[in-house]
């Protein structure tokens, strides 16, 4: 540890005065750490603050005082005189590169200063820009949430209305009678075959009741065509077609030929034939016992003591 000559503070690295040798910290000694190190080997040569003071107010003298000198002595005096300020010439040689080395430093640290400003200028140019995207972005953002819930609700309304079309068109369907099964002849009399399923089954379909009766071609069979029934009231129709489940019909029991299976059921519309067979197939995997159609509705149950399920569409099956 070292104790500063100028502010008697105590330091670890100051700077050493070739004159006095008085020992200086560098805030005192008026140079740079750095400074003070570039000086190498002149640094045996540097002088404190003081020290320059005292020698620079000494004028050196003039090369020689008179003409001619006096005598030897005189000579001997100045050329002393003259040795001594040359001396001091490396000193000032010393000093003066490290003021060139400070001004440097200086003029390096200024450099990075401008190129810290300049990046700091483009850095803050770069955020304005990603600012203003990102404000954008969110506009984007809460113009498509705003649209995904338009179309969301566009969506869910055109679901209604096509389920209300369904149900329109079932509904047009609950006085409608589908007889699969009869055999197809050039000669058929369409009220005569309802007459005699009424009488196999044993519930007689009054001819004053038929709206209308007509061949229709199947979906997965053109040549094939079912009969459709339409009857003026329901109660009467949902009566024969009750009838005409409890009780096997076969064609030959309708006085015509072939041995195929007659069977007579609601008139259901395809979305929901197509949602019947998807339900038989489903109840049948998970162990439901009954399914079955009634006024043009598909109810199914696990068991004779389970609740009755009403299906209505394939959300309903999911639900089982």
């Amino acid at each position: 540890m070292f104790k500063c000559n100028s502010c008697n503070n105590q330091f670890r690295d100051g700077a050493l005065c070739s004159i006095c040798q008085g020992h200086y910290d560098f805030a005192c000694a008026g140079i740079t750490e750095t400074g003070y190190r570039r000086l190498g080997e002149r640094k045996s040569m540097w002088r404190c603050p003081t020290c320059k003071n005292s020698r620079s107010e000494s004028p050196l003298p003039p090369l020689l005082k008179s003409p001619v000198p006096a005598d030897m002595d005189t000579v001997m005096a100045e050329l002393k005189q003259l040795s001594a300020q040359v001396a001091l010439l490396p000193e000032l040689n010393a000093s003066i590169q490290t003021i060139k080395a400070e001004l440097s430093e200086l003029k390096t640290i200024k450099t990075e200063m401008s190129d810290i400003k300049t990046s700091i200028e483009f850095v803050d140019h770069k955020i304005g820009t990603l600012s203003d995207r990102i404000g954008e972005i969110e506009k984007d953002i809460l113009h498509l949430q705003n649209t995904r819930h338009d179309v969301d609700c566009l969506q869910l309304r055109v679901e209604k209305l096509e389920q209300q079309l369904k149900d329109n068109d079932q509904r047009s369907r609950l006085n409608n009678v589908e007889i699969k099964g009869v055999p197809v002849s050039q000669t058929e009399n369409l009220f005569s075959i309802i007459a005699n399923i009424g009488a196999h089954i044993k519930c007689v379909l009054p001819k004053e009741q038929i709206n209308y009766i007509a061949r229709v071609p199947m979906r997965n069979d053109k040549n094939n065509k079912t009969i459709v029934v339409g009857v003026h009231s329901r109660y009467v129709k949902d009566e024969f077609v009750a009838a005409a489940k409890k009780c096997t019909t076969i064609a030959t029991d309708l006085g015509l030929q072939g041995t195929n299976r007659v069977y007579v059921n609601d008139h259901l519309t395809l979305d929901n034939k197509i949602l019947l067979n998807k339900v038989k197939t489903t109840t049948k995997d998970r162990g439901y016992a009954f399914t079955w159609v009634k006024g043009c509705k598909i109810f199914v149950r696990k068991s004779p003591a389970s609740p009755v399920i009403v299906i209505k569409s394939e959300s309903d099956l999911k639900n089982l």
